[in-house]
């Protein structure tokens, strides 16, 4: 593998970090989106580590996206259903492995680790294929959010279904592919990398939740649902 594929960093004394990419257009230099997609153990415990590492991630130039916690699931897959959905946004794949090498911060990330469940960890290339503008509507309320994961997905026509969307004021927040995963070897033992099944993540935002759950049993979203080996769909409260 050559070195543009891969970016390494000593974190510890005995082990070694790497960002990994998967895709053959994934630019390690540029902008990823970390997806944490997980459950949790303890809540209150995981939002008190989200205030300590806040620090450590603007410190590295990354900033939070997207943070959402299921509400109602609408489309069930078990072996993909998580609670929450974290999307952060870094600069390059270094400024991650920066991070992670911070001792404070691996200090913290011990209270992340008692307070999630089946966590899954891995970067995202941010699909853009041209946005509509949102409705010129004037709105209040809080907006209410789709969140769509796929595995193994086909190729998707996404400006056409961003085309459709908006007809029923449904509108693109996040859609990213697979991009990169993260591992780690100790000194003298073999890379293994973290659990990363997703092929695609996709965040609809809406004025309403009835709407969006319309939107899954259009024609144009239903080819979604069939160009994925396995996928879950749940409506998600945004908590940032």
């Amino acid at each position: 593998m050559t070195a543009a594929r891969i970016i390494t960093k000593k974190i510890t004394s005995q082990v070694n970090a790497s960002v990994i990419s998967t895709n053959a257009n994934t630019q390690l230099g540029q902008s990823l989106w970390a997806i944490n997609w997980f459950d949790l153990k303890r809540g209150w415990l995981y939002e008190w580590y989200n205030r300590l590492a806040f620090s450590h991630v603007k410190s590295v130039g990354a900033r939070p996206v997207f943070k959402g916690k299921l509400i109602r699931t609408i489309i069930d897959n078990e072996r993909l259903r998580r609670e929450m959905l974290l999307i952060v946004n870094y600069p390059k794949a270094s400024a991650f492995l920066d991070m992670i090498a911070s001792k404070l911060f691996q200090i913290k990330s011990l209270i992340r680790t008692s307070s999630v469940a089946h966590f899954q960890f891995g970067f995202m290339q941010k699909i853009s294929p041209g946005e509509p503008k949102m409705t010129k509507l004037k709105y209040e309320g809080k907006l209410k959010y789709l969140v769509h994961v796929c595995e193994d997905a086909a190729s998707i026509d996404i400006k056409s279904l961003i085309e459709y969307a908006a007809t029923m004021e449904v509108y693109p927040h996040f859609f990213g592919q697979k991009s990169a995963i993260v591992g780690f070897q100790k000194r003298r033992g073999n890379l293994k990398t973290l659990d990363f099944i997703l092929s695609h993540v996709l965040v609809f935002s809406g004025f309403d939740y009835e709407a969006l759950e319309a939107f899954t049993h259009t024609t144009h979203y239903q080819k979604i649902i069939q160009s994925s080996k396995s996928h879950f769909v749940g409506l998600y409260d945004r908590k940032i």
